[in-house]
């Protein structure tokens, strides 16, 4: 999937490349400086499969795994191969079905915990900026493809490391919807409210497939409770649970709301964002997609509420001790 996913966006940054310069056609190019690219790309793939495997593999991570990522995929997959055609009636779409929405998910999956430092509260941008420096080295790599074939381009001339000379296809499409997804994590609910409201498919479907685990069996989610713990160990206790309650608070829809309370997934505890308190919530559902309200709505209500009062007697899912 991940090299799939690569070669997709780089087809796509190339095609794009070429449109942007009408004097330069597939002709010209040189068939040298087209195996010579693809040789580069497939190399860059390695190389940052390697580096995200790393990254993932990390000790103190025992939810924002690859595990994860490939659950992720998993729900990707349904919710996208999931084609129902849409009605009048629908605000939004429950699924979506091009091959390059399908790049864009799975890149966005890739990289949007890459970066993940519990205590951290910049993890999203962090992982955003590590995925720009992957499209920066993919952009370099068809740029210089292109001006090889075509040597009178000037367009894309990067000067040493000076990141605001980037080629002119770093512009693209496709780039700033992947980071869009990665960013949208850092607001999971009022993302995903924004983009059911908007119709904005791409970040509604990455995003349910991102909260997926929320609406799976009771001993799931509880498998994935106790593993958040493990990332908070850090945390105190009783500060854990009531800090862990009120995000989860958060996240239930404004029928379920119980008590005020900081909204963000799994990152730092305590919050700050005024904006995510109870009284200020105005989202009806925890998932954007109606196939991923069908799937999980319930079962997510349920194991948050069944968690959050866990939580609030001292108990926490599947606490292991250290």
């Amino acid at each position: 999937r991940w090299h799939s996913s690569i070669n997709c966006l780089a087809n796509e940054l190339h095609s794009q490349s070429l449109q942007s310069h009408p004097k330069q056609s597939p002709s010209q190019l040189d068939d040298d400086a087209v195996a010579i690219a693809s040789d580069a790309i497939s190399s860059l793939s390695n190389k940052w499969l390697d580096k995200v495997t790393l990254l993932y593999d990390e000790p103190h991570r025992a939810y924002h795994n690859m595990s994860h990522i490939e659950d992720v995929l998993a729900s990707l997959d349904f919710l996208l191969e999931t084609r129902p055609k849409p009605t009048a009636s629908q605000s939004l779409p429950p699924s979506i079905c091009d091959d390059s929405d399908m790049a864009i998910s799975a890149l966005a999956a890739f990289f949007h915990d890459v970066i993940y430092n519990p205590q951290s509260s910049t993890n999203e941008k962090d992982s955003a900026d590590l995925f720009l420096e992957f499209a920066s080295e993919l952009c370099t790599i068809i740029s210089s493809s292109l001006k090889q074939g075509h040597t009178t381009d000037s367009s894309t001339t990067i000067v040493g490391n000076d990141k605001k000379q980037q080629p002119a296809i770093m512009q693209s499409e496709m780039i700033s919807q992947i980071e869009q997804c990665i960013i949208a994590t850092a607001t999971h609910i009022s993302s995903a409210n924004q983009a059911r409201e908007s119709n904005n498919i791409l970040v509604a479907v990455f995003l349910d497939a991102d909260m997926s685990i929320l609406g799976r069996d009771a001993d799931r989610y509880d498998q994935y409770a106790g593993s958040i713990r493990k990332e908070y160990e850090f945390v105190e206790r009783s500060i854990y649970c009531e800090k862990r309650a009120e995000i989860l608070e958060s996240f239930l829809p404004v029928m379920d709301a119980v008590g005020g309370i900081p909204n963000d997934e799994t990152n730092t505890l305590p919050s700050s964002d005024s904006s995510s308190r109870g009284k200020d919530k105005q989202h009806l559902f925890i998932y954007a997609t109606e196939k991923g309200r069908e799937l999980w709505e319930d079962q997510a209500r349920q194991n948050l509420k069944r968690e959050i009062d866990m939580l609030r007697r001292g108990t926490i899912p599947c606490e292991t001790e250290s």
